[in-house]
């Protein structure tokens, strides 16, 4: 073999190493498509959202404030913020019943727990990414554990009132989380797209 062929053969067993190695490289990760996957779940998460503890039309009695079963002061506030209306059972003296008012149909919401409907005051986003931990890789598959702090999109003016945070300590702890509280979601992909495989919890 010449000198001439020997090089080129050389030359060509690089670069057929040189392919290997690259088609072995997994393709970096768009950090904007995880944001995507978790903005989209948050979207569906109702943690911005809070139950009426009675069902619109069901008779209650007419000293709700009062009431622990269901839930006089929650009652209370959420007449207060303008969201639902109280007005008297025809045909049953001392009852009172709720329904939502005109104001309360632009945040209803088709939550049913603990016993009836509920309101929502926007959605969860992610604000920044604190830490874009990776859990697991392994061939096409990753999971990575995204940590960020969130903010409410479309933020109805009643979530900061006194009487509803104080009566909903959980959308209180949200609402008030805002900007500097940290959530954790783990991701995964396949190959095709990401999806969120754990629910979102406050980062410790």
């Amino acid at each position: 073999m010449s000198k001439l062929a020997l090089v080129a053969a050389v030359a060509a067993i690089g670069l057929v190493g040189c392919g290997k190695a690259t088609d072995g490289e997994k393709a970096p990760v768009n950090q904007q498509e995880l944001i995507n996957s978790v903005n989209s779940y948050l979207s569906t998460a109702e943690k911005t959202c809070i139950p009426v503890p009675v069902r619109f039309g069901e008779p209650v009695d007419e000293k709700y404030e009062a009431l622990t079963e269901p839930n006089g002061a929650q009652l209370s506030a959420l007449v207060k913020a303008g969201l639902v209306q109280v007005g008297p059972v025809e045909g049953e003296a001392g009852k009172v019943q709720f329904t939502v008012t005109e104001e309360g149909t632009n945040y209803y919401t088709g939550l049913t727990e603990p016993a009836g409907p509920g309101f929502c005051s926007g959605t969860l986003e992610v604000d920044k990414v604190a830490e874009d931990k990776v859990a697991e890789e392994k061939g096409d598959y990753r999971r990575h554990a995204l940590t960020y702090t969130y903010k409410v999109a479309n933020a109805a003016a009643w979530q900061t009132q006194a009487d509803i945070l104080a009566q909903y300590p959980k959308f209180a702890e949200v609402v008030n989380g805002a900007g500097t509280a940290k959530m954790t979601t783990e991701v995964e992909s396949r190959g095709r797209g990401w999806n969120v495989v754990e629910q979102t919890e406050f980062a410790n």
